[in-house]
């Protein structure tokens, strides 16, 4: 099935090209990278109470990834022990429909501007959507988490 989506914004960051993201991808939220995203006028009114949360969900347009990968490698390059997974086991850029799904902390919001620190986007990627983050909605009472992403835990 197709589907039609309308972007909602755009972000605008010092990335020009996904492999200068490789950092910020690795340390998650801990990237101290800061980015905006500019909201298209006529969604401009959809804002209204976003100032009152720390951290917003941004889905968003992966439109420099340049192929699709089935099977990835799950983690940094030089991380070499890592066994080949499915692209749905994780969070690899080489997805079916190149979307991304990222936790930013909301620094701050201008107009039609949002300050975001976080965000592994490259300049000029399409924002399809934003949520705010409430801990209620992702909560859990037990995780568990692929041995290969084990390497994340020494991040936080």
């Amino acid at each position: 099935m197709k589907m039609e989506i309308e972007s909602i914004g755009e972000v605008k960051s010092g990335f020009r090209k996904p492999q200068d993201l490789h950092f910020a991808c690795e340390n998650g939220r801990l990237a101290n990278t800061e980015s905006k995203i500019i909201i298209n006028e006529e969604f401009a009114e959809g804002l209204k109470g976003l100032a009152e949360f720390s951290h917003i969900w941004v889905i968003y347009y992966l439109h420099k990834a340049e192929k699709i990968e089935l099977r990835t490698h799950p983690g940094s390059p030089d991380i070499k022990n890592l066994p080949k997974v499915g692209i749905f086991a994780s969070r690899s850029q080489y997805r079916p429909n190149h979307m991304a799904l990222r936790l930013v902390d909301l620094v701050k919001i201008n107009d039609r501007e949002i300050i975001v620190r976080g965000l592994d986007a490259v300049d000029g990627s399409s924002v399809l959507d934003i949520k705010p983050y409430v801990p209620f909605f992702v909560k859990t009472e037990t995780q568990k988490i692929a041995e290969w992403y084990e390497w994340t835990e020494a991040k936080i």
